[in-house]
C-alpha cells in the first residue's frame, strides 16, 4: 500500500489547487519510498527540499485565494499551514544530520496531516471559494 497516493476523495474541485496537492502528495510519495529504500542523507534532503518548496508554494497560493474572497475563517486554516511550517523547519535540520528517526517521524506526521487537511479544511476553503465565484458571476 502507498503510503501517499492522492485521489478524488482529497478533491477539492479548483484544477490548480489538486494539481498542487497532487504534486505534495507524489513528492510526499517520493521521499517515503526512498526512505524505505535506504537513500542516503543528501538524497532525503534533496526530496525533502522540493516537497517544502512545493508546500510553501501551495501555502502562499491557498493564502492569497482565501483572501482574495475574505474567507472568514482565513485565521485557522493559515496557522494550519504554519503548522506544518514549524514542523518542516524542525526536521529539516534533523536529517540533514543524517538523524535515522527524522524522516519516519516526519512521514508519520504528513501520513495524516494531508489527507485531513485536504478532505477538511482544504474542501471547506475551496465550497467558500466556488460559491463567492457564482456568487459575483450572478450578481454581475
Amino acid at each position: 500500500m502507498r503510503l501517499f497516493k492522492w485521489s478524488k476523495t482529497e478533491a477539492t474541485f479548483i484544477d490548480d489547487i489538486d494539481a498542487e496537492h497532487q504534486d505534495i502528495f507524489r513528492l510526499a510519495g517520493e521521499l517515503h519510498q526512498a526512505m524505505l529504500a535506504g537513500a542516503p542523507a543528501p538524497r532525503l534532503q534533496e526530496i525533502l527540499k522540493r516537497l517544502i518548496a512545493s508546500f510553501e508554494r501551495h501555502f502562499r497560493h491557498e493564502e492569497r485565494l482565501m483572501r482574495s474572497v475574505d474567507y472568514p475563517i482565513y485565521d485557522w486554516h493559515k496557522r494550519q499551514h504554519d503548522t506544518v511550517r514549524k514542523r518542516l523547519r524542525l526536521f529539516l535540520p534533523r536529517i540533514e544530520s543524517g538523524e535515522p528517526e527524522a524522516a519516519p517521524l516526519l512521514l508519520e506526521f504528513f501520513s495524516w496531516w494531508l489527507k485531513d487537511h485536504t478532505r477538511l479544511t482544504d474542501r471547506m476553503m475551496s465550497a467558500y471559494v466556488r460559491n463567492h465565484a457564482r456568487a459575483m458571476a450572478v450578481a454581475s
